[in-house]
């Protein structure tokens, strides 16, 4: 009756472990998931497996006072694996999965630095117990074409300030998002210029196909312009992106 009990409040709970089995990911691709399940003191029943990809992402808080900008984590894809299993006290069981990423999933890498906090979040659903969860950081990278943009924007005359995950969804001629938060890198000329451009935003948008792009451009004394295109994926070199960036950044 006690061991009962304490299954039930979660003393004594199984507890679940994934790992990744590739050191890095990309949006858009498949991925394999180990995840090792440890039992505690009694014997459980396990129903199922959630997984969830997670990042922190910029969004405005109003008060009375005044607008802030806060870092809140944001659910971007998430899924259930049935299970219907009991793990013995003290067993240990292991089972593989094959996840997708969503394409739109923001990189959390650039160039071996770290641009985004994003994770994937795993946890197991105990019949009568408290849930056991494990959070695993994830290295994303940007797709071939994502990352020939960011070189050729390089190459123009511009280097990378910062790059910010925001809540919200980006809208343009030709393609939309869907995830409830956006990637954006923000460029700075490596020069100044008293009537030139003082900042880019880039923001993607890839469905699979291809990628589209769009640039917030700040030129001085004329504001915020916007300018968008969308690329096939096959574009994976400077060379393959440079007809398309060049229709709208010259």
């Amino acid at each position: 009756m006690l061991k009962k009990l304490l299954a039930s409040v979660g003393i004594g709970k199984a507890r679940v472990d994934a790992i990744l089995l590739s050191d890095t990911l990309q949006a858009g691709q498949p991925f394999e998931v180990k995840v090792e399940i440890q039992g505690g003191e009694v014997e459980q029943q396990i129903q199922g497996l959630a997984f969830a990809i997670m990042a922190k992402a910029k969004t405005t808080v109003s008060t009375a006072e005044h607008d802030r900008e806060v870092q809140k984590s944001v659910v971007l894809q998430e899924w259930w694996q049935d299970l219907d299993m009991t793990v013995q006290a003290g067993e240990r069981l292991s089972k593989t999965f094959t996840l997708n990423l969503h394409p739109e999933v923001p990189a959390s890498e650039l160039a071996g630095r770290s641009i985004a906090k994003v994770w994937l979040q795993t946890g197991i659903d105990i019949k009568n117990g408290v849930d056991g969860s494990d959070n695993d950081p994830l290295v994303i990278l940007q797709s071939p074409t994502q990352l020939a943009v960011l070189n050729y924007i390089s190459q123009s005359g511009y280097r990378l300030f910062k790059s910010d995950i925001e809540k919200g969804q980006v809208k343009a001629p030709g393609f939309v998002s869907h995830l409830p938060c956006y990637q954006e890198y923000e460029f700075k000329p490596d020069s100044f210029s008293l009537f030139g451009v003082r900042e880019i935003e880039v923001t993607f948008v890839s469905n699979g196909l291809e990628t589209g792009v769009l640039l917030e451009i700040d030129r001085a004394f004329k504001g915020d312009g916007y300018q968008s295109i969308s690329i096939p994926n096959h574009c994976t070199s400077i060379e393959d992106v440079k007809p398309y960036m060049a229709r709208i950044l010259g």
